[in-house]
């Protein structure tokens, strides 16, 4: 049970600082074009906040690594507890004369001898994927909603974790990958913008100007998913080791759309505060899957990824459009 909560609290934390970064630049943003900073003081106001979130997500790597070497020397004591315990029941019986020859201790430090000689043929990875997205078209050009769209503030975060095998003996370089994970992508919205049912295109989604307010701050539209990866590796670290040296994957990634939201922050015509969220699926596709193409070097990942549906139902778009990105990403196993 701790390790599932340990797992989900760092998937929401992460998620969440990805959510924080894009909605502190989105606002940097408009600020400038507003006129209240100027475009070195927006540079320098986005750098910092680029590298606040690195330094918090450093913070949330090395608190994740402290729980997981905690979580195992708990069990470590929890098996030297339990040995002892099962040692003097065993002493207990050759008091009443039942002669069991059997030294636990000598047989727990063999077999942790054995395993550390053994070479793993499998092991528990979890990853945290960041970069940008876009939306493209068959022939992979980008797509003409991309001029209504800041590519710099549109971004994929996933979070998965999962395992890897070994495939052919403990020498093969081939692994096998599998795992489930939640992904999120955000499309940052400019000139005033956001998505939404046309009621003069018989309700099909569209990308629309804001009416009744004087500014927006910001627009964007979230689409959360459910992901479960396939992947194949060549991973060239040494014997019995994973994510140590070279690796290259190909595979696919299934994905299941659960969340999509639109949302925009500005002011009314009295100039008031003004906010709203929209939680619709805007005619997207509830199920996709995406090719995925990944090159690292030990804890690094570079990720490409391409759904191969269009993200919208036939018909029900402007243009049919694929979502893809390119990510990157580290791994602890």
């Amino acid at each position: 049970a701790s390790l599932v909560e340990a797992v989900a609290d760092m998937v929401a934390k992460s998620t969440a600082e990805a959510t924080k970064l894009s909605a502190e630049i989105a606002e940097i943003n408009a600020r400038a074009a507003a006129g209240e900073i100027t475009e070195d003081q927006a540079e320098a106001e986005i750098a910092a906040a680029e590298a606040a979130f690195e330094a918090r997500m450093e913070v949330l790597s090395s608190s994740m690594e402290e729980w997981g070497e905690s979580f195992g020397e708990r069990m470590e004591k929890w098996g030297e507890s339990f040995g002892k315990r099962l040692e003097e029941d065993l002493e207990d019986l050759n008091d009443i004369d039942i002669d069991i020859d059997l030294d636990i201790a000598e047989l727990e430090e063999e077999e942790e001898e054995e395993e550390e000689e053994k070479p793993k043929t499998k092991v528990g990875v979890f990853y945290f994927h960041l970069g940008p997205n876009a939306l493209v078209l068959s022939d992979r050009s980008m797509a003409s909603a991309m001029d209504n769209i800041n590519a710099g503030l549109s971004w994929e975060s996933r979070i998965f974790f999962g395992q890897k095998r070994r495939i052919g003996g403990v020498k093969s370089p081939l692994q096998f990958e599998t795992g489930f994970g939640i992904g999120s992508n955000i499309f940052s919205f400019k000139n005033g913008m956001t998505i939404d049912k046309d009621p003069m295109m018989f309700g099909v989604a569209n990308l629309l100007p804001i009416s009744g307010l004087s500014n927006v701050r910001r627009s964007n539209w979230n689409i959360s998913t459910t992901d479960v990866p396939a992947i194949l590796h060549l991973d060239f670290s040494p014997k019995g080791t994973f994510n140590e040296g070279l690796n290259i994957g190909f595979g696919v990634i299934g994905r299941m759309r659960y969340l999509s939201q639109a949302r925009y922050v500005g002011n009314d015509l009295d100039g008031n505060y003004y906010r709203e969220v929209r939680t619709n699926g805007f005619h997207t596709r509830l199920f996709n899957y995406a090719l995925v193409g990944q090159l690292g070097y030990k804890k690094l990942k570079i990720t490409g990824k391409l759904e191969q549906l269009p993200l919208f139902k036939d018909n029900y778009f402007q243009e049919q459009v694929y979502l893809g990105s390119i990510t990157i990403g580290f791994s602890l196993n």
